[in-house]
This record gives structure tokens, sequence and C-alpha cells, in this order.
């Protein structure tokens, strides 16, 4: 654009000053010399818009670069959680079974104990109380036991003793 612009008002320009000029006609050459400096300057204006409107057009192509790798870097997080949520549910899923069945065995109150193995408890309870009913009264006869045998004792050796100093 620029380039035919250019071309346009060169070419305008050596029309006008290629043909003689009258000496009342003076002014005609100093208006097209005005009219030609106004469009440079014009022309240095429209370059300086055009080269801001270029920045901003490079800065806008940078911000959104930027803004599609942030909204890159969000799907993939999106995504990350969306997987997470999936597994979490998933997980839910498989425990619902297992906390149906804990329930029902903790409803029914055997805590997941077969019979056989709850009467052998009851078995072993019964034979540790017994033992404990058992271990006091065990100990007096024993206790009852060493008296005697050490009473006995007791004679034996006064016995002896008697029969050696009689001698």
């Amino acid at each position: 654009f620029y380039n035919e612009l250019e071309e346009w008002l060169a070419s305008q320009t050596r029309l006008s000053s290629g043909g003689g000029v009258v000496e009342g006609d003076q002014s005609v050459p100093a208006y097209i010399q005005a009219l030609l400096e106004q469009t440079a300057d014009n022309l240095e204006n429209l370059q300086l818009v055009m080269s801001r409107s270029e920045e901003r057009q490079v800065s806008s192509a940078a911000n959104f670069v930027t803004l599609n790798e942030r909204l890159g870097s969000l799907t993939d997080q999106m995504r990350a959680e969306q997987a997470f949520m999936v597994k979490l549910a998933e997980n839910q899923l498989e425990l619902k079974p297992i906390l149906a069945k804990l329930t029902e065995t903790a409803s029914e109150g055997n805590f997941g104990i077969d019979e056989a193995t709850r009467t052998h408890i009851r078995n072993l309870d019964v034979h540790i109380a017994q033992l404990l009913e058992d271990i006091p009264s065990g100990r007096d006869q024993l206790v009852q036991e060493l008296r005697n045998e050490i009473k006995l004792l007791a004679r034996t050796v006064a016995a002896l003793s008697n029969s050696t100093s009689s001698n």
C-alpha cells in the first residue's frame, strides 16, 4: 500500500512539474508542494499509527499465547481432578458391598465368627473359670499338705534325735 501510494504521488509530482509554468500561475506549484508536504506528514502519521497498531497486535498475540498456555494447564489440572474423582467414585462403589456385609454381620451380632469358633471360645472360657476357682482351693490344699509333711518330718527328726540320745 505504501509503495503504491508513493509511486502514485511520484507520478503526480512529475506530471505537474514537467509542464511549462506560466508566470501568473506560480501559486499552483506552491499549493501542490504544500499538499505534498501535508500528504508526506500524513503518511508519516499513518506509518506511526500502523507501527503502533502492529506493536499492539504483537502484544495481543503474545497475551493470547500466554492465555492459551494457562488455559492448557488449567485443562490438564481439570482432567487430573476429574480422573481423581472417577477413581474416588469407583473406590466408593467397591466399598459399598463391604460396608453392607459389615453392617449385616454387626446386626447379627456374630462379628464374623462362625458357630464352631464361638463354641470353642465358650469352652475355653469355662475351663479358665474353673482353673481360676481351683487355684485358691488348690493352694490351700497344697499349703495343708506341706504343713502335714513338715509336721511329719519334725516328728521323724524328733524321734531320731530321741533314739540317738537314748543310745
